[in-house]
């Protein structure tokens, strides 16, 4: 198989984002809310590599909070699933955090036991995007397919700005001018556990959950889509979400043999409390 794409519709700073997508399967039905896969799946049981963000860009103890946040949105994957199956083994290898110095000059090919990348950065340096998080599918080389994920550890708050009269400046022309400057904030460790939680869901083979409305992320942790400086919204792995990781893996965990067919989607009806059929 040679894949290779990115994942980067995922959650956006400052407003709630819609997602609307026109089926190509005309003859199956339509009714209930879309949930994607990526029409890929580790063929054995996912090996996690964490690594470490630039030392100097972030607060060393901020980072120590999220590297246990990201451990727990990871073992809540397995936990999750395990209980979801009556005790089949969801488990997936956890590797020690790679410090910085280690591997910053390396590449994926240094790591080849590792099937899933989770690294950090700063901050978003892609103009224009708000993008907190991304996930990318590497599948080219048969000796060697994994996901890399990349969480964002700062953002701009945008939703409140204070002038400062400072700010103000007088043209030459009599008009005034403002100079806003707005700074990275550090993302709460909530967010932080939600990013890592969504897009691990797209390191095992999950797409996105699309329901046009704000609490989207109360029936799936896939809703693409958060409120970043919310210190009180806190994403749960939902029975949509656990249904869909058996579509992709079947019921025994990350073993073989898997579903032959992985569905391009699947239709939820009842806030993602049942299936209306998988396509």
């Amino acid at each position: 198989m040679n894949i290779l794409r990115i994942v980067s519709l995922v959650l956006l700073v400052s407003s709630l984002l819609t997602v609307s997508i026109v089926s190509a399967y005309a003859q199956y039905p339509q009714d209930g809310e879309k949930y994607e896969t990526l029409g890929v799946r580790h063929d054995t049981r996912p090996n996690v590599c964490l690594f470490e963000p630039n030392p100097t860009y972030v607060n060393w103890n901020y980072w120590k909070d999220v590297e246990f946040e990201s451990w727990k949105a990871i073992l809540d994957w397995q936990i999750e699933m395990t209980e979801f199956t009556n005790g089949e083994d969801w488990s997936m290898h956890i590797f020690n955090t790679v410090p910085y110095i280690e591997h910053w000059n390396k590449t994926p090919d240094d790591y080849r036991h590792c099937s899933i990348f989770l690294t950090y950065e700063a901050w978003n340096t892609k103009k224009n995007s708000g993008a907190l998080g991304l996930t990318g599918i590497d599948f080219k080389k048969s000796s060697h397919k994994f996901m890399y994920i990349v969480v964002y550890l700062h953002a701009v708050e945008n939703n409140k700005i204070v002038l400062d009269i400072g700010d103000i400046k007088e043209n030459n022309n009599g008009t005034i001018k403002f100079d806003i400057k707005s700074e990275r904030k550090e993302l709460p460790l909530n967010s932080v556990y939600n990013i890592v939680l969504h897009e691990l869901g797209h390191g095992l083979g999950l797409g996105h959950y699309t329901k046009s409305v704000k609490d989207g992320y109360t029936k799936s942790v896939m809703f693409p889509s958060l409120d970043p400086f919310n210190e009180q919204q806190k994403f749960k792995i939902t029975m949509a979400d656990k249904f869909m990781l058996t579509q992709i893996y079947g019921f025994d965990g990350y073993y073989k043999p898997h579903p032959i067919i992985i569905p391009d989607y699947c239709l939820f009806l009842n806030d993602g409390l049942m299936s209306n059929g998988c396509y």
